[in-house]
């Protein structure tokens, strides 16, 4: 009897020790699915945000392309920091800032000593370019940049085919740059020409 006693005493320990180990392997399963769902629940937070940030984007371009779309044809849409002028209307044409005439001496290598530039830039803002528009009181500092350009120019370079065209787009350049510094919005001249190109 104490014998059978003994036995089933030890069969009551063996499966304490079984409930007590299962009872660790459950604890560790509910740990592993709690982590699980965290890491989901994450990942899904993450998603809304991002995914709201996208929408968010995409109501922002949305309004942008809405704003664009009451700018039609040439007028263009610039930061504030900028002078502001009146938009153009969708018909608008071209209005032409005419320079002085430009001669200048430069390095002609031997073959040539004078270059001669006429030079308008076109811009669909009335206001920017016309008499007594805002390019008319920057005229001597473009005078000057524009000067420098020329003057620093070789008879190599400019005999180039593309040579004229090369300068056009570095007088363009130089313009637009000393737009910026006075607070105009530098694509607001949208190109120059060169009525007169000649180097004698």
């Amino acid at each position: 009897m104490a014998k059978g006693k003994v036995v089933k005493e030890d069969l009551e320990d063996q499966e304490n020790q079984e409930v007590k180990k299962g009872g660790g392997k459950g604890l560790v399963i509910v740990l592993v699915v709690v982590v699980a769902l965290l890491m989901i629940g994450v990942g899904v937070m993450a998603y809304l945000l991002m995914s709201s940030g996208e929408d968010k984007g995409a109501a922002v371009n949305d309004s942008i392309a809405g704003q664009e779309a009451t700018f039609a044809g040439h007028a263009k849409q610039y930061p504030s920091h900028y002078k502001q002028f009146d938009a153009p209307s969708p018909e608008a044409v071209p209005s032409y800032f005419i320079m002085d005439k430009f001669v200048v001496n430069f390095n002609g290598n031997g073959q040539a000593k004078y270059l001669a530039v006429d030079l308008q830039f076109m811009s669909y803002y009335d206001q920017l370019v016309k008499v007594d528009g805002a390019m008319e009181s920057l005229r001597p500092i473009l005078k000057n940049d524009i000067q420098r350009l020329l003057r620093n120019q070789h008879f190599n370079e400019l005999d180039k085919p593309d040579g004229p065209e090369v300068l056009r787009a570095e007088i363009l350049e130089v313009a637009r740059k000393v737009l910026e510094k006075h607070d105009i919005y530098p694509e607001l001249i949208e190109d120059v020409y060169m009525t007169r190109f000649v180097m004698q």
